[in-house]
């Protein structure tokens, strides 16, 4: 499981610096922690099964949409509706059949 929480903001800056891609940032990014990626990168060798959370705002590497074929979720919070409580044991109950299936080869 990788959950992907705010390490760092930085309120402004340059992007791919010294490249034809640099782009001038004004607005806050959030930032997680550069282990998440390392976490996510051993998970993917290994072919173990994944589950991934992100606070409103974090993006890059396994955080974005479509780098993976792992669906990346919105963190839960206490104010969540009950249909999105239900929703959220499902992804559970899906993801702790997968490390079952993996853990015992059934």
């Amino acid at each position: 499981m990788i959950l992907g929480f705010e390490q760092y903001r930085s309120l402004k800056g340059i992007r791919k610096p010294d490249t034809p891609e640099a782009k001038r940032q004004n607005t806050p990014v959030k930032i997680p922690t550069s282990w998440n990626h390392l976490e996510a990168g051993i998970l993917f060798g290994l072919r173990l099964p994944i589950l991934i959370f992100r606070e409103e705002g974090i993006e890059g590497g396994v955080f974005d949409p479509g780098v993976s074929d792992v669906y990346i979720h919105e963190m839960p919070s206490a104010q969540d509706s009950r249909t999105r409580k239900e929703a959220l044991g499902d992804v559970f109950l899906k993801w702790q059949a997968e490390v079952r299936r993996h853990y015992y080869g059934v």
